[in-house]
Formats: structure tokens, C-alpha cells, sequence
């Protein structure tokens, strides 16, 4: 088996590049295993390090840590990532393409996500690498595809569930077409495909009614979608009678200017694994809640734990890690960036739900803040810069946990995770927390910019 060398146009940086996805490898069915965020983040990382490859070759290789997106990595990333990628080897996937309808010269085929993964340090330079092959029966469509979806994996990085994910990939793909309609299909047909999950391992409900699959997955999906992509979609029912059959979205390009996303977004949040550890799960049972659950899921359980946790007003907490739990299963925590959002941001989005643009303005709003926070950083002088590193490290740092404690004793500011957390700290401390008020007022002038 040839393998190609290391060189740096070998690595892909999940900031700035785009993936030419395959159509058939787009709206593929698991038979077997769960398809979760983070298989399908870094399935897509995998199939754009190969295609930027310079080689030809059966397997190919990148830096860990390019692959994860982060200054700096521990055990904690290299075991996710070894647990996504047992993953893919072993979910069994049908991929076609794209529709259930049967045509003359359609194709169909079954296989996993990757043939083989190996994970090694070279012993002279220390550095870990990831090397990996695809099935040969499908390698030549998935790295020179003749019809594919153009993906950013910038925009991938801001998508925190999978049924979010997979919807972007999907309308992506129509965007260009005079129709801007995708497929119509039985929602039955689309709902291994949002949730990743297969109809073997659903529940009766999730089979039964198309309610719970619409408030479960389509609406939180596409709310999602249109919060923090470059397109907008819109659901389209298909009735037979009063019972909705067949479903469709529409798919159009957004206006208005984007988020400022994060220049160096990570693949792997370990930071989620390091705060539920610190409420007594297991490092182990930490890896694999959050290789089973969606992160935003995980974000809203473990504040609202920490919440009740700090809490005063009520009687202590008997088990934080129980609390926990229950809330990822039963999903009774409130989103963490559930903010009101004002009237006016709703008109300079053509008319989007409010609900749909809650975390997209508090995310433009939150990195608008850290550039200002990061602008009165440079104008101070080395004393009070100085002064404001010692308070972030004394009061700050020791509640985010080990991953970030050893990022800053390692690269400071020049981490990215790190900076992002000092620069919000800074704008807290400086300005408070951001009140309606301030979300109105930058809203306007952002309109008035625009």
C-alpha cells in the first residue's frame, strides 16, 4: 500500500478551506451505528485533507492537531478523536444519489465511512499524526467527485447538531438550482438522514409521528442553518389529507453580511469534557457523553448544573453528575444563548423568526466585543496589560478547566482558545454583560452599515 509523506500541503486548516462533498455521500443513511456531529465534522475534515493532497495515493495523513483546529491538544482529543474514528470504520452507511425515487442508471451502495484509521508520534519530532484510507470502491467519488456540494468547514465549525449539519449539507447542494427546491421525500425517508440515527435504534414515537421529528430535529435544524450560514431554507409540507406525507425545502442565499466567525474554529470542544469531569463523571464517561450527545445539548445541561450548583436560594445538590445526566437525556435544559432578540433584527433579516436569530446576534455581537476589548488591550500600556493577565489567571482561569489552565502555561494569548476567553472576560469587566439595550443599538448600526 502506498502512503504518502508528510508535507504541508498535505493538511488542511478547517478555517479557511471548502470541501467538494460528493452528492452521494451527502444525504447517506446509517444501517448500523449512530452518526453524530462529530463523526460527520471530522468525516468531512478527512475528505478535504485528501483531496488538498498533492499525491496520488491509498492513505493519507495530517497533524492531530491540525485535524482538531486546536494550538494545543492532550489525551483528551486524541481519544475522541480515536473514538470517531472506531466510528467510522465501523457505521455502515447506504449512499446514493440523494433521492429514494427509483430511476434508470441510478446507483446504491453500502459501506463505512472510512476503511482504516492508525493514529502514531514520530519519535524524533514528537508530533502526532492521523493516517487513513477510504473504501476503493467509493475513494475515486468521494476525492474527484463529478457532482458535489461546495461545503465551508468555517461553517461547519459554527453548526452544533448533527440534524443541523447534515440539513446544511444537503440545501448547499440546491442552492444553484433555477428551482432553489430540493428533493420531496416521505419525511420518513428524511429522518434517519437529519437525525443519524438508524430507523432500527428509533424509538416508536420517533417512527410514528411526524410531530416529534419536526419539533425534535427539523425545526431546531433549521433554525440553526439560518442563524449561522450563508442560506436561508424554508420548510415545504406536502399533504395528504390533514397528514403531512412528503416534505421539501427551499434553499436561498442571505443578503445581508455574515457573522465575523472565528478565524481558527475547533473540530473538538474537549473544554465540555474537562467541565463535566469537574462535576464528577469520569474522564471516560465524559468522552463518551460527548461523542454520543450534540454539543449544544451538553453546553445547556452542564450550565444549567453549574447553575444549580452556585445556587444559594436552594438546598445543595446531592448529585451534580446525576442532574446532569438526567438533563442531556430528557433535554429539560434551557439553550445557553437564549436571548431576546429585538424586533429590529427580525426586519434586517427579512422577517425571520425571532427564535431563529437569538444566537446569531449574540454570537456577531460577542465577537464585535472581543475585537473592541482586544483594541483597548493594544492601547494600554505593559502595566495594566500585565495587571489584566494576573486577574484573568487568578479569578478566571481556574474555572475553565485543565484544558485551557495548561493552553495558557503553554502559549498564553497566542492560543486561540485562550484568547477567545480573555478577550470576553476583558469586555465583561469593562462594559458588563450585554443588555437589550446594547443589542438594539448594535443592530441598527450594523443596519446602518450595511
Amino acid at each position: 500500500m502506498a502512503t504518502k509523506r508528510a508535507k504541508k500541503t498535505d493538511v488542511v486548516s478547517p478555517s479557511s478551506a471548502e470541501l467538494r462533498k460528493a452528492v452521494e455521500a451527502i444525504a447517506i443513511q446509517p444501517k448500523s451505528g449512530k452518526i453524530t456531529l462529530l463523526t460527520r465534522k471530522l468525516f468531512n475534515v478527512l475528505l478535504a485533507v485528501a483531496q488538498q493532497a498533492d499525491e496520488s495515493g491509498d492513505t493519507y495523513r495530517a497533524l492531530l492537531s491540525d485535524i482538531v483546529a486546536n494550538s494545543a491538544f492532550d489525551s483528551n482529543d486524541t481519544a475522541l478523536v480515536k473514538e470517531h474514528l472506531r466510528r467510522m470504520v465501523s457505521v455502515q452507511v447506504e449512499w446514493s444519489t440523494g433521492t429514494s425515487s427509483q430511476k434508470p442508471g441510478r446507483k446504491w451502495g453500502i459501506s463505512t465511512l472510512i476503511a482504516d484509521a492508525e493514529i502514531l508520534e514520530d519519535p524524533a519530532t514528537r508530533r502526532v499524526w492521523v493516517e487513513f484510507s477510504f473504501a476503493p470502491k467509493i475513494k475515486k467519488k468521494l476525492l474527484d467527485p463529478v457532482q458535489y456540494a461546495r461545503l465551508s468547514l468555517q461553517f461547519q465549525s459554527q453548526l452544533r447538531s448533527s440534524a443541523g449539519l447534515a440539513l446544511y449539507e444537503i440545501c448547499v447542494r440546491y442552492l444553484t438550482n433555477p428551482s432553489h427546491l430540493t428533493m420531496r421525500e416521505t419525511w420518513e425517508w428524511w429522518r434517519p438522514i437529519l437525525s443519524g440515527t438508524p430507523d432500527t435504534e428509533a424509538g416508536d414515537e420517533a417512527k410514528r409521528e411526524y410531530k416529534y421529528f419536526k419539533r425534535d430535529y427539523l425545526r431546531p435544524a433549521i433554525a440553526e442553518v439560518n442563524a449561522v450560514t450563508n442560506i436561508f431554507v424554508e420548510l415545504i409540507e406536502h399533504r395528504e389529507g390533514r397528514r403531512v406525507a412528503e416534505i421539501q425545502f427551499r434553499v436561498t442565499e442571505r443578503k445581508q453580511p455574515m457573522l465575523a466567525l472565528d478565524e481558527h474554529p475547533n473540530v473538538f470542544d474537549s473544554t465540555l469534557v474537562d467541565r463535566m469531569v469537574k462535576i464528577g463523571i469520569s474522564l471516560k464517561d465524559a468522552q463518551t457523553l460527548y461523542a454520543d450527545s450534540e454539543e449544544n445539548r451538553i453546553r445547556a445541561a452542564l450550565q444549567m448544573t453549574e447553575q444549580r450548583m452556585r445556587s444559594t436560594s436552594l438546598p445543595p445538590v446531592r448529585s451534580a453528575a446525576a442532574l446532569f445526566k438526567d438533563a442531556l437525556k430528557k433535554g429539560y435544559a434551557p439553550p445557553v444563548e437564549a436571548l431576546p432578540t429585538a424586533p429590529a433584527a427580525a426586519a434586517r433579516n427579512g422577517g425571520a423568526p425571532a427564535d431563529d436569530l437569538k444566537a446569531r446576534l449574540l454570537s456577531e455581537y460577542s465577537a464585535y466585543r472581543r475585537k473592541e476589548a482586544r483594541a483597548l488591550y493594544d492601547e494600554q500600556g505593559e502595566e495594566e496589560r500585565e495587571l489584566a493577565r494576573r486577574t484573568f489567571e487568578e479569578d478566571v482561569l481556574p474555572e475553565l478547566g485543565t484544558h485551557m489552565r495548561d493552553d495558557w502555561r503553554k502559549r498564553g494569548l497566542d492560543s486561540k482558545l485562550v484568547e477567545t476567553s480573555f478577550f470576553d472576560w476583558l469586555a465583561r469587566k469593562t462594559w458588563g454583560e450585554p443588555t437589550d439595550g446594547d443589542l438594539l443599538s448594535f443592530t441598527l448600526n450594523q443596519s446602518r452599515a450595511a
